[in-house]
């Protein structure tokens, strides 16, 4: 063979191939009495998930010496179709991740101290060790965590994969940095993780601890120079602001709100809660002045006959020798303040038709 064969590859979607050591080698068989030489290669497959795996048509492109004239001359030789039915055992069909092996174990360091001062860091560390497969296929180790008085900065997992005579196996390293943000009391969580053991087809649960910090609240820091400059500038310009506001919108704002007053005082509304404030103070004569005023601003001046009639009873009660005003006459009055303001409500503010 002039030059070595092409050998497929075996690659596709969920299967892992690796060329053990001496994959490789020349192989020699007698036929019929004549010596016959060869390439052998074997690969080691790995399922990655459960399902069938098949192999359609491949070739291996063989370059040889033709014997009569010793020309190299390439044929394609076809490998037979196969195909490799992947199954999860019974005991693992609940877990996930799913982590099948014949070893696995899982170390927890801590580096740094878990009484923190703020902006401290602490680092915590998970180390799997996998034996029967790749460490490729071990899940993340440690899970995100939201806190608040912590910042996560997680790193790049780091692996490392070996085989002995066949068989895979390797570690896994997920190692994440926490900052201390505020003070309080907090902790890393616990870590369960269940995997199921190919030696003895059980499934293994390994238990990490939780880890208890004590985080210090942050020290009062002095602001710099460029901070109180910043404040006192902000603070200017918020009194020019203020300043120009109550220079220009101060005398437009007065001058509202005297017409404001003024309009009101001389509204029936003013001159309705003035009759008011003389009934409850059993002023006979300033409330006639104040019906008076309100009958002249009012658009329905026939509305006070009631109180008209209560005052009245009032006023004969008050100037007889015998009598003096009795206070359900004064209550009498009041109540008839409330249906004129009613009545007023109705006249501004008219119900639309039923039936426009």
């Amino acid at each position: 063979m002039p030059s070595p064969p092409v050998f497929p590859s075996l690659e596709q979607e969920n299967l892992l191939v690796r060329l053990p050591e001496r994959a490789s080698g020349p192989i020699s068989e007698t036929v019929d009495g004549e010596t016959w030489s060869g390439v052998q290669r074997s690969y080691r497959l790995y399922p990655l998930k459960a399902g069938s795996v098949a192999f359609g048509k491949q070739e291996v492109i063989v370059t040889f010496a033709d014997p009569e004239t010793n020309a190299p001359t390439q044929v394609n030789v076809p490998l037979p179709e196969m195909a490799l039915d992947a199954i999860v055992p019974e005991g693992a069909r609940d877990l996930d991740p799913l982590i099948l092996a014949t070893g696995f174990t899982v170390d927890q360091q801590i580096d740094g101290s878990t009484d923190m001062e703020n902006g401290a860091a602490i680092t915590r560390r998970l180390t799997a060790k996998i034996a029967g497969t790749t460490p490729f296929l071990v899940p993340e180790l440690i899970p995100e965590l939201q806190d608040p008085l912590l910042s996560a900065y997680p790193k790049e997992p780091r692996f490392t994969e070996s085989e002995d005579r066949g068989v895979l196996s390797g570690q896994r390293v997920d190692e994440v940095v926490y900052l201390a943000q505020q003070g309080g009391q907090t902790q890393l969580p616990a870590i369960t993780i269940q995997w199921f053991n190919l030696g003895t087809n059980q499934v293994e649960t390994i238990d990490i601890g939780a880890v208890d910090l004590t985080l210090a609240a942050p020290k009062w820091q002095p602001p710099d120079v460029g901070t109180i400059l910043n404040l006192i500038a902000w603070a200017a310009g918020l009194a020019l602001v203020l300043w120009a506001t109550a220079r220009f919108l101060g005398p437009r704002i007065k001058s509202w709100q005297q017409a404001r007053h003024e309009k009101y005082q001389a509204s029936p509304d003013y001159a309705l809660n003035s009759l008011k404030k003389a009934l409850q103070a059993h002023d006979i004569s300033l409330a006639y002045s104040a019906l008076e005023t309100w009958k002249l601003r009012s658009d329905n001046p026939e509305q006070s006959i009631g109180l008209e009639n209560q005052l009245a009873i009032i006023g004969a009660a008050r100037y007889s020798s015998r009598n003096a005003p009795k206070p359900e006459a004064w209550a009498a009055a009041l109540s008839e303040i409330n249906v004129m303001k009613e009545a007023a409500h109705n006249t501004r503010n008219p119900l639309p038709p039923l039936n426009p």
